[in-house]
């Protein structure tokens, strides 16, 4: 007697979905800075002073403003993508548990899915407690305590 495999295709999506999440999320933090080098922080604000002055001497001759053309942003684009993709592996987790599918696929859809965001909301996390400190240093240098 034969005995057909049968594949799990939510379980299986899930599990596609949720490490396409993680490889979206952890990847461009080390990666898209070796292939996309952030611009100098010098070069950053003076380009952001220019832009200023612009915008303030177009104002004063009642001129309209014409921004700059915006550059991709690789880094939201990929945070996007890792918690889209992050929220389609739980949802196929989920369904491949109703489903009644093992549950090592659902499991795993769900742990890769999740995993993908917590990562990013723990970036953005980091992030704010490192301008919080620095907001912090910049006024105990003036003098100011709070």
């Amino acid at each position: 007697m034969r005995h057909a495999s049968k594949l799990h295709w939510f379980g299986v999506m899930g599990t596609f979905f949720g490490c396409l999440a993680v490889l979206a999320a952890v990847l461009p933090t080390w990666v898209l800075p070796i292939v996309m080098p952030p611009e100098p922080v010098d070069r950053v604000v003076v380009s952001t002073a220019q832009s200023i002055k612009e915008r303030v001497i177009a104002k004063a001759q009642g001129v309209e403003y014409k921004e700059a053309e915006r550059k991709t942003d690789w880094y939201g684009l990929f945070s996007a993508a890792a918690v889209t993709l992050g929220a389609l592996a739980l949802v196929f987790g989920a369904i491949s548990f109703v489903a009644r599918e093992p549950w090592r696929f659902a499991g795993a859809a769900a742990v890769l899915g999740v995993g993908a965001i917590v990562f990013q909301f723990s970036l953005m996390v980091a992030g704010a407690l490192i301008a919080i400190l620095l907001v912090a240093v910049i006024l105990s240098a003036f003098g100011i305590s709070f």
